[in-house]
C-alpha cells in the first residue's frame, strides 16, 4: 500500500498519471516533506469546494505541483517574493480568489513571510480552473 492510498485520495486516479501519483511522486522524490504530502488532499478538497470544480490530473496537475512546492517553500521560509506586474494584476482582478489563495497558503506560513507573490501564482491557476466563471 502506498502512502497516498492510506489517506484515501483514490478518486483522483485517471489517465496515465493521476493526481494521486503526482502527490506521491513529489513526496517520494523529496520535493516536499511528509506534512505537505499529507495536507495536500485536504487543501485540494478545499479548493474543489470553493470553486465547485472537480480536480483531476488533466485540469489540475500543474496546479497541484505548484501548490505543493509553494506550501513547502513557505514552510521553509523560501517563499517566492516577486512576480510580474501582469500576474499581480491578474490575481487582483478577482479579490475573492486572491483572498482564497492567500488563505489556503496561510497555514504553511510558519515564518510569517510575505505571501503575495505565491498567492498570485496560485490565484492564476484558480482563475484558469474557473475559466472566467463567477465563484
Amino acid at each position: 500500500m502506498t502512502l497516498t492510498r492510506a489517506i484515501d485520495i483514490n478518486r483522483w486516479e485517471t489517465g496515465t498519471m493521476s493526481l494521486n501519483e503526482r502527490i506521491e511522486l513529489l513526496y517520494e522524490t523529496g520535493q516536499v516533506d511528509r506534512d505537505i504530502f499529507e495536507q495536500t488532499p485536504v487543501v485540494l478538497r478545499t479548493v474543489e469546494a470553493f470553486l465547485g470544480v472537480q480536480l483531476e490530473e488533466e485540469n489540475a496537475g500543474s496546479f497541484t505541483s505548484h501548490l505543493m512546492k509553494a506550501m513547502q517553500r513557505m514552510k521553509t521560509n523560501q517563499a517566492v517574493q516577486s512576480c510580474s506586474a501582469a500576474l499581480e494584476q491578474q490575481a487582483a482582478s478577482d479579490s475573492r480568489i486572491y483572498a482564497f489563495s492567500r488563505g489556503i497558503l496561510a497555514p504553511f506560513n510558519a515564518h510569517e513571510t510575505n505571501v503575495d507573490a505565491e498567492a498570485a501564482f496560485i490565484a492564476s491557476y484558480l482563475l484558469t480552473l474557473t475559466d472566467g466563471e463567477e465563484v
